[in-house]
This record gives C-alpha cells, sequence and structure tokens, in this order.
C-alpha cells in the first residue's frame, strides 16, 4: 500500500473538489473521497465539477458517479471512477494508491 500525504483537510473545504496531481479529493463535508481526476468520458477536469451530497457531476456532459458507494456510475455515465482509500488523521488528508478493482 503506497499511503501518501495528499493535502491538509483546509485545503478542501466542505462541499468542494480540488485537484492535486492525478487525483482529486472531495470533501462533502461529512465525508472525503479521492477518485481519478479526470472523466473517462473525454478526459474533463473533475474538480471543474459539480457536488450534489455523495454525487460528482462532470460539467461537460453531465456524467455522474456516486462517491459514497465507490464511484459508481449513475444517469448518463457509462464507466465507474477509479476510487481511492482516504483516511483523514492529524489534519492531513492521506491516499492509498494501492491498485483497486475495476
Amino acid at each position: 500500500m503506497a499511503r501518501t500525504a495528499v493535502c491538509k483537510t483546509g485545503d478542501v473545504p466542505p462541499q468542494s473538489i480540488r485537484q492535486f496531481d492525478k487525483i482529486c479529493v472531495v470533501n462533502t463535508g461529512e465525508r472525503y473521497f479521492a477518485c481519478q481526476a479526470y472523466c473517462p468520458h473525454q478526459g474533463v477536469a473533475l474538480c471543474e465539477g459539480a457536488l450534489e451530497g455523495d454525487t460528482l457531476i462532470c460539467l461537460e456532459h453531465l456524467w455522474q458517479w456516486n462517491l459514497g458507494e465507490g464511484g459508481t456510475p449513475q444517469g448518463l455515465a457509462e464507466r465507474a471512477l477509479q476510487m481511492h482509500e482516504v483516511e483523514v488523521e492529524g489534519g492531513v488528508v492521506y491516499v492509498n494508491f494501492s491498485p483497486q478493482p475495476a
């Protein structure tokens, strides 16, 4: 497991999405998630998308994913997001970059 400190909790305010290198860290206000940084449809940066609860929405073609259910596609989305395990300790967001099942 490659556990990596990615950012401080304050870097990602509640109800926001921030990109750090090749991943997005999402703070729903209740929980942090980490996923691939670009939409699997046409490579649009997901940090430019919208967040509704646990649902991440790509603004280019409105693909949606339920982050709380492991990045499962909803609505128009045809592919799941690659998700990474997140741990928050001492005000730091750590991401586990272990390979995830597709």
